[in-house]
């Protein structure tokens, strides 16, 4: 969640450019977004993702001076969310115990946003370990379908709206039906987050450990100054191609 002085500044900064084409995301997408975008196992390029909060469109922008200030303001949110998430403080904070249209419409920004960072990288959020008969079920695959549900406008909900019916004896109209998907997704966030974020942490472990192994292995191939060159000439390296580098 934006600090108290990073909203204030993101109401300041994004209320000039509400009438330019396109839009921008809320700031809860942004708050979504941003979480995304620190917990994605590889980092990810600021020009790459900064025009993200405009729907990828940044032609609305006259010049740079226009872009400028709210470039910055973002690489402030996200050095604020890498500090959050160092420090082990990134979390979830959102109840659905007192839900109201509010709380809705916060919960529901706040996965969108989440949804369109997790999208900048998709190949990345699939288990190296995991078959294709078994991703299905695989708790990060069923994780991101959860996201992709609340995010993807292009979704297909059709098979999880006949699970709910499925589930119920009573007559459900189609609207209803909508309603309740929403708030079981939205129900399952926690979760599902929580399993993306060790997901991360496990890749990004995995990827250091290899990265120390291969610096080890480098390590070991290098040649003594005292030991024979091994470009076969006889002579000690420090007295041959040593001397060329």
């Amino acid at each position: 969640m934006l600090t108290p002085e990073l909203s204030a500044r993101f109401k300041k900064l994004f209320a000039p450019i509400d009438s330019l084409p396109g839009g921008y995301f809320s700031e809860d997408e942004l708050d979504g977004f941003m979480y995304a975008l620190v917990i994605t196992p590889d980092p990810i390029k600021p020009s790459e993702w900064l025009p993200a909060p405009f729907y990828g469109d940044i032609s609305i922008f006259d010049d740079a001076e226009q872009a400028n200030p709210l470039a910055e303001f973002l690489l402030e949110c996200y050095e604020y969310y890498c500090v959050m998430r160092n420090k082990g403080e990134l979390q979830y904070t959102y109840d659905l115990k007192d839900l109201d249209e509010n709380i809705f419409n916060t919960i529901y920004g706040w996965a969108r946003g989440f949804w369109y960072g997790l999208s900048l990288r998709m190949s990345l959020w699939k288990s190296p370990y995991v078959t294709k008969k078994e991703a299905k079920k695989d708790p990060v695959v069923v994780s991101m379908e959860v996201f992709r549900g609340l995010g993807d406008d292009t979704f297909d909900n059709g098979p999880m709206l006949k699970k709910i019916k499925a589930s119920t004896k009573e007559e459900i109209a189609d609207d209803e039906l909508e309603s309740r998907l929403i708030v079981n997704l939205m129900d399952a966030i926690p979760v599902s987050l929580h399993t993306l974020q060790e997901f991360s942490r496990f890749m990004i472990e995995k990827k250091t450990k290899e990265l120390g192994l291969a610096e080890e292995v480098d390590s070991s191939n290098k040649v003594g100054r005292n030991e024979a060159c091994p470009c076969g000439s006889g002579k000690k390296f420090k007295l041959c191609c040593a001397s060329e580098n």
